[in-house]
């Protein structure tokens, strides 16, 4: 599949007021160690010259993903708090791959791949 027949499947998930590409969104309820570690993500995805969603939402369900691959189809989800069982119902209900992200260690590309 070509990297923009990817992208546009990508797309076509999310909420059409809600598709802010390559740009880092935030919540005022989220935690600089979480904000910081989406930006890291984001840099990274920028720079290797994928396309990249932050706080967007799904259709039909709603819910919202930290950051979303559009190029690979994944989900990066950045947690420090969250309960176990929530990041599971997280990866039970998107649509596509998850990977989560422990916001409380130093970022490595790695985590990524």
């Amino acid at each position: 599949m070509s990297i923009q027949k990817k992208r546009n499947e990508v797309s076509r998930l999310l909420r059409l007021s809600n598709r802010h590409r390559n740009v880092l969104r935030w919540s005022a309820g989220e935690t600089e160690e979480h904000i910081t570690m989406k930006f890291k993500i984001c840099k990274t995805l920028k720079k290797w010259g994928h396309e990249f969603y932050t706080e967007a939402i799904f259709e039909p369900s709603g819910l919202r993903a930290d950051v979303i691959d559009a190029d690979t189809g994944v989900v990066y989800e950045v947690h420090n708090t969250e309960p176990k069982e929530s990041l599971i119902q997280k990866a039970l209900n998107y649509p596509l791959e998850v990977r989560f992200i422990d916001a409380n260690v130093d970022f490595e590309e790695k985590m990524l791949l």
